[in-house]
């Protein structure tokens, strides 16, 4: 399990360095949103592609992306706020 932990984990590092850190959640992490920066607007279904695309990548199944997202959450929150 230690495994696919640290996998999971270096794709949701990977996601919030593709969107250059600009992710939104709220207090409580339900909603994941991400700047594109093409349309310069803040975007709630473009997150889950970019999950899905990136997990696709690493090659995990479809019932991971939900872990992955999991963990997206879990290192934006753990980061202190400027």
């Amino acid at each position: 399990m230690t495994n696919f932990e640290k996998i999971y984990h270096r794709v949701a590092i990977k996601i919030i360095k593709r969107c250059h850190g600009a992710i939104k959640i709220t207090k409580h992490g339900k909603i994941v949103e991400v700047y594109d920066l093409k349309r310069h607007i803040w975007s709630d279904g473009l997150a889950g592609l970019i999950i899905k695309e990136e997990c696709r990548l690493a090659d995990l199944k479809d019932w991971e992306f939900a872990n992955v997202r999991g963990y997206v959450i879990k290192e934006l929150l753990s980061k202190p706020e400027n």
